[in-house]
């Protein structure tokens, strides 16, 4: 299901809700090492990015029971600071700078690699591994916006899990490497078509 709007109070509870799910996802590892602060991290983030996603226009796609969310952001619109509302809630956490380097790598990247003059969404998908078929119902719908509203999707991962499945849906690795000297592995695929 396509998320149109929220309101703050609807954010807070998906917020929650995502950190409780999320604590053992592959980004927020990277973004927070720190276990014991992950959840709480992690309910900074989404009461932070949601709105700001919403806004930017970026499509969110959720399933009925809050398991699978799925973001088709833009990677070129992220700012280098934290402002506004939820800011300082997110500041506060020693890593929460790791953001800042993880969407410029990522920006850089889809600048090199993705055509020119076409209108691009990078997915992420916040989901566990419990959950794959829900996760590739909303990829089906993702793929299916792509097309409907004319812009290019990448989807990018720190986890090699679902990559296969990605190649079934017709999604090509076009990058793929070491993140930053650490123990995960970036992958970007783009949607062939």
């Amino acid at each position: 299901m396509l998320l149109k709007t929220l309101s703050d109070k609807d954010v807070k509870k998906l917020s929650e809700i995502m950190s409780d799910k999320m604590t053992e996802h592959k980004l927020f590892k990277f973004l927070c090492p720190e276990k014991e602060e992950r959840k709480e991290f992690i309910t900074a983030y989404f009461r932070y990015n949601i709105p700001r996603w919403l806004d930017r226009g970026d499509y969110l796609l959720i399933d009925k029971d809050f398991d699978v969310l799925l973001v088709l952001a833009s990677p070129h619109r992220s700012s280098h600071k934290f402002s506004g509302k939820g800011a300082k809630r997110l500041k506060k956490f020693a890593s929460s700078p790791a953001i800042f380097f993880y969407r410029g790598n990522l920006a850089y990247i889809t600048h090199l690699i993705a055509p020119r003059n076409r209108r691009l969404k990078v997915m992420t998908a916040f989901a566990d591994k419990h959950h794959d078929d829900v996760l590739f119902d909303l990829v089906d719908e993702a793929i299916a916006l792509s097309d409907k509203r004319n812009f290019n999707l990448m989807y990018d991962t720190l986890t090699r899990r679902l990559i296969n499945k990605m190649e079934e849906k017709d999604f090509v690795i076009v990058y793929q490497k070491m993140f930053a000297s650490t123990g995960f592995v970036q992958t970007i695929m783009m949607l062939n078509k």
